[in-house]
């Protein structure tokens, strides 16, 4: 009986991408993006609770983005982790640094949407709460971005295309 290896995480595990962006893609990051909010979640609503810095009413109700209370707001948050940055992801993968690992471009892009979760949502309260929220945010944003470069890696790999 002979075993074979066990793929590394810089190798992708059940395919490989022959098309630039497929529907399998597309999917796999859609599954990333689930992924990664369950795992960022937390972190970004957790840890701030549990130091009692912040509320996490104003990421529920996002409110500068739609009027419609906490239901509404975290509908638009997941609907954004789950479906639109996984896309952006597997359009813009191609063209973010690091080049190796490929996973690790899922940083990159989380780090770039964490800027302007920053602006949309800074609590704007003491120094501590301040402090809290950016490391916070940043470690959630980062898990987020990690998930969602390794499970589309692993699960499709991660499509080279020219634009």
């Amino acid at each position: 009986m002979s075993l074979s290896p066990v793929p590394t995480v810089e190798e992708a595990r059940y395919a490989s991408v022959d098309e630039p962006i497929t529907a399998r893609v597309v999917l796999a990051a859609f599954a990333g993006g689930l992924a990664g909010l369950v795992a960022m979640a937390p972190v970004v609503a957790g840890v701030p609770l549990v130091l009692g810095v912040f509320e996490v009413d104003p990421l529920l109700e996002v409110i500068p983005l739609v009027d419609g209370g906490p239901l509404v707001g975290v509908l638009v948050f997941a609907l954004g982790g789950v479906f639109a940055l996984p896309l952006f992801f597997v359009v813009t993968a191609t063209f973010l640094p690091p080049r190796e690992p490929r996973w690790a471009r899922g940083v990159t892009m989380s780090t770039l949407f964490w800027v302007t979760f920053l602006y949309l949502f800074w609590p704007g309260g003491d120094t501590l709460t301040d402090a809290v929220f950016l490391v916070v945010t940043l470690v959630g944003h980062w898990l987020y971005g990690v998930v969602l470069g390794v499970m589309t890696h692993t699960l499709t790999g991660i499509p080279e295309h020219d634009v």
